[in-house]
């Protein structure tokens, strides 16, 4: 099954990091290979993709394909709701999402909100137009944590019982996202609102990019077995939020794992979706936490995290 059709991670936050640190090999969870693409038309020259699902290899893969193709934009579906870009658990979720959206608001409340051209003004729209009971109480059910789980997420990410999930509000991060970011600037709030990108574009399908045909290499296998069979080097190692899918001891061996192919000047970044991530104190002792200044455009997970290595001395 096709969970993720998209990458649900920011690329503006991955294309700042990569701007700042430089490294020799990038290794990312493969996802629905936006986010590696984006990277690669930033100026990254080869990306190492790897996942436990065949069928996302299979998707990028196609995505690859393409890029290539005179018809483009028809097969990814960008002006439209069926292509590339819409196959997923995910996609398909927040496509029925959109589908009752208007009946939560407003007549022209959406118009008003992608026509607002400040923070302040999307604030008034919301607070005028969007913010009543029935939003409210509708959106909210819609996305409760349950019904999130259950109908948007991989069962491998919530079968674990050992860990105690964390309570995600997920208004106040659509809120919060749909306030900082116009709309044309934000294809993750505009995806969830309209059912496709309708104001806006995934930076990698501007213009005619493609990207070089041996750029990207498929792994099809676990992050961390991929990653214990790493020569030692400086690696930007990206594990999405495959850690909510294994128990404490699995996550504490994958640090380990991570600590050992990683020379110092490595990075290594992942996110908390509904589970907190304890990171052993020996992992702690060799790298440092990085703050990262771009604001996440994604309203669904809690945090966002940077490592990088030190050196010894």
């Amino acid at each position: 099954m096709l969970y993720y059709s998209q990458s649900w991670e920011d690329t503006y936050l991955l294309r700042s990091i990569v701007d700042v640190h430089e490294v020799e090999y990038y290794h990312m969870v493969a996802s629905g290979g936006d986010h590696a693409f984006s990277l690669l038309r930033h100026g990254v020259s080869h990306i190492h993709l790897v996942d436990t699902e065949h069928a996302q290899i299979e998707h990028v893969q196609k995505k690859l394909a393409a890029l290539s193709d005179p018809n483009r934009d028809q097969l990814f579906g960008v002006h439209s709701r069926q292509g590339l870009l819409h196959g997923g658990k995910l996609e398909s979720f927040l496509k029925k999402f959109a589908k009752v959206f208007p009946i939560l608001l407003a007549p022209g409340a959406r118009k008003q909100m992608v026509q607002a051209d400040s923070k302040a003004h999307r604030a008034e729209v919301y607070a005028r137009r969007w913010d009543t009971r029935r939003f409210q109480f509708l959106s909210s059910l819609i996305f409760s944590s349950e019904n999130v789980d259950t109908k948007a997420r991989p069962p491998g990410l919530i079968q674990d019982k050992s860990k105690k999930p964390t309570q995600v509000n997920y208004l106040d991060q659509f809120k919060e996202k749909i306030l900082a970011h116009p709309l044309r600037q934000n294809p993750y709030v505009d995806y969830i609102i309209h059912g496709y990108h309708k104001h806006s574009r995934l930076d990698y399908l501007e213009g005619n990019w493609t990207p070089n045909s041996d750029a990207l290499m498929f792994h099809h296998m676990d992050m961390k077995s991929y990653v214990k069979d790493l020569p030692r080097a400086r690696h930007m190692i990206h594990a999405s939020d495959i850690m909510e899918a294994t128990d404490e001891e699995f996550n504490d061996d994958f640090f380990e794992v991570v600590d050992q192919a990683c020379k110092p000047g490595s990075l290594f970044l992942y996110w908390e979706h509904r589970y907190a991530i304890t990171v052993p104190q020996s992992f702690q002792n060799q790298w440092t936490l990085v703050q990262v200044t771009e604001n996440d455009r994604v309203p669904f997970y809690n945090n966002f995290y940077l490592w990088k290595k030190q050196s010894k001395d």
